[in-house]
């Protein structure tokens, strides 16, 4: 099974290109993978599954 350590929303400021961004990029059996690059703000959830047998 992999090993997701850390997940991460950077907001950036870019003023000498003029941009407002956000990165999404997580950790994964310690290496950077990034998810992505976003003009609006991502909304972040936590949920839970439990299965039962």
């Amino acid at each position: 099974m992999d090993k997701i350590t850390e997940i991460r929303i950077e907001e950036v400021f870019d003023e000498i290109n003029d941009q407002h961004y956000y990165w999404i990029y997580y950790y994964k059996n310690e290496e950077i993978k990034i998810i992505g690059k976003s003009s609006v703000r991502p909304v972040c959830y936590k949920q839970i599954a439990r299965y039962v047998k």
